[in-house]
């Protein structure tokens, strides 16, 4: 499983994406969407890697975000 930046709204996911969850928030600059990153194990070792990755990403889809950003 990759990691992917799964959506969150009223701090609830809007799909269900198995594995482990980061526990730090991401949010869009502009309008506040959360987002946390949803790993594997094998992916844990990236998690910095794929907060900035996906910061930059959340950002960039402003005003259209997605459910979940692949990461």
């Amino acid at each position: 499983m990759p990691a992917e930046a799964i959506r969150y709204v009223n701090n609830v996911p809007t799909f269900l994406y198995g594995g482990n969850v980061d526990g730090m928030c991401l949010t869009c600059s502009f309008c506040d969407a959360a987002y946390h990153v949803h790993f594997s194990n094998s992916e844990s070792k990236r998690i910095p890697d794929c907060r900035t990755l996906a910061a930059a990403r959340i950002n960039a889809e402003h005003p259209h975000h997605e459910r979940s950003i692949l990461l």
